[in-house]
């Protein structure tokens, strides 16, 4: 993925704004109360900027999934790691952050959307944070860090399936837990599972 502009940044910023705007009313008055210039109003923003990002009120939802992935690939390109381990978790548990901000509400809400929709974005093989993960995992595997009993295609799928797990299960309870540190938790005890076995083995180069 090329690295955003300051424009596209800017962008991007709007529309998670918005959303999270959109958000707060979706709580307070059920989303299908709440019209389009209510959400205009409240983010102080003209009917027409909002019809420069969204199409409907729905396409809210249907977007903000991919919106948090292109924000955590671009804080993700703008960072150094020391290990690919470190990148994975990276990934996932600054999504994870990103969903907090949206909310438990809000976020449950696009995952009832995506049972009901084609194209179901989370589980797309060229997703941008999925073919991330498959790209370390294929790095992670080749120099040693993990070890090769699981092939990148099926260590990728856990991952994702961990990571949408995860955030399912925040929602169920209502956001009453920290979602980042269960992530955490979670994908260093999988991994923990694909470390290589001899504590005397070193990492290749």
């Amino acid at each position: 993925m090329e690295k955003l502009t300051d424009r596209q940044r800017q962008a991007i910023a709007t529309k998670i704004r918005i959303t999270q705007v959109a958000t707060e009313l979706f709580k307070l008055k059920g989303f299908e109360s709440v019209k389009i210039q209510d959400i205009c109003q409240a983010a102080e923003i003209s009917t027409g900027a909002f019809y420069h990002h969204f199409k409907s009120k729905m396409e809210i939802i249907n977007t903000a999934y991919e919106q948090v992935d292109i924000l955590v690939m671009d804080r993700f390109e703008a960072r150094d790691f020391s290990s690919n381990l470190d990148k994975l978790l990276f990934l996932l548990c600054e999504g994870a952050k990103m969903m907090e901000e949206l909310g438990w509400v809000f976020v449950g809400e696009i995952y009832k959307n995506l049972l009901s929709i084609e194209g179901k974005y989370s589980t797309k093989p060229d997703r941008h944070i999925a073919l991330k993960v498959k790209s370390i995992v294929e790095d992670s595997l080749r120099n040693g860090e993990l070890d090769n009993s699981i092939s990148p295609t099926n260590l990728t799928m856990i991952i994702m399936r961990i990571s949408r797990g995860a955030i399912f299960d925040w929602c169920l309870y209502q956001g009453s837990y920290d979602l980042k540190s269960r992530m955490e938790f979670d994908l260093n005890l999988i991994l923990s599972n694909f470390k290589p076995k001899d504590p005397d083995k070193k990492v290749r180069p």
